[in-house]
C-alpha cells in the first residue's frame, strides 16, 4: 500500500493538476482539499457574519453609517467568495472527476450534473424574475423539484467521494492505494 496523500501534498497536487481530468485521485487527496477549501473560506465567512450582524444592528438603531459599513463588509465577502469560486472551479471539477475515476466510474455523470446545474440555475433565475413573490404554484413545484434534484445528486456524490479506491488497475490507471499489492500478485502469477 502506498502512503496516503498528506495535507500539504494534497494542496500541491490540487494546483499541479489544475486541468488534469485523467487519472485517479485518492480519498485523502480529495478530502484534504475539502479541508483546505474550508480554511480558505473562513475569512469570507467571518466578513459575511460581521456584515450581517452590523446590518441587523444598524437597521435596529436606524444608523445609516452602520448600515453602509455592513453593506461594505457584505460586498467584500461576496467578492471574496466569487473570486475564490472562479479560481477553484476548474481544478475542483478535475479533482472530483479523478475521484470518480478512482472508484471506477466515468466522468459522464459529473459533467452531466454540471450541465444540468447550469440549465436549472438559468431556469431558477427566470422564475425568480417572473414570479418575485412565488405565488404561481407551478413555479413553486419546479423550484422544489430542482432542489430535490440537487439534494439527491449531492448525497450520491458525497457517497462516491467517501468510497474506497478500486483495488485493481482500471481504465483510468493503476490504483495509487493498492498498486504495490496488485503488482506483486501479478508478478507472482506471471512467474508460475
Amino acid at each position: 500500500m502506498e502512503r496516503k496523500v498528506g495535507f500539504g501534498e494534497a494542496f500541491k497536487l490540487f494546483w499541479k493538476n489544475y486541468l488534469n481530468f485523467k487519472g485517479r485521485a485518492r480519498r485523502s487527496e480529495y478530502w484534504y482539499m475539502v479541508l483546505w477549501h474550508i480554511i480558505f473560506l473562513i475569512p469570507g465567512g467571518i466578513l459575511y457574519l460581521i456584515g450581517l450582524i452590523a446590518l441587523i444592528a444598524g437597521t435596529a438603531s436606524h444608523s445609516e453609517g452602520a448600515v453602509m459599513g455592513s453593506v461594505l463588509f457584505l460586498f467584500i465577502s461576496f467578492i471574496y467568495f466569487a473570486i475564490y469560486g472562479l479560481v477553484t472551479l476548474i481544478p475542483n471539477w478535475a479533482l472530483f472527476i479523478r475521484r470518480f475515476h478512482d472508484t471506477g466510474r466515468s466522468m459522464v455523470l459529473p459533467l452531466s450534473y454540471l450541465g444540468v446545474s447550469i440549465i436549472t440555475y438559468i431556469i431558477l433565475l427566470i422564475i425568480g424574475f417572473q414570479d418575485l413573490e412565488s405565488t404561481n404554484i407551478v413555479n413553486v413545484i419546479i423550484i422544489v423539484l430542482i432542489y430535490v434534484f440537487y439534494i439527491g445528486f449531492g448525497i450520491y456524490f458525497l457517497v462516491i467521494a467517501c468510497l474506497d479506491s478500486e483495488r485493481k488497475t482500471n481504465k483510468y490507471g493503476p490504483s495509487h492505494k493498492y498498486a504495490n499489492q496488485y503488482t506483486k500478485i501479478d508478478k507472482t502469477y506471471k512467474e508460475q
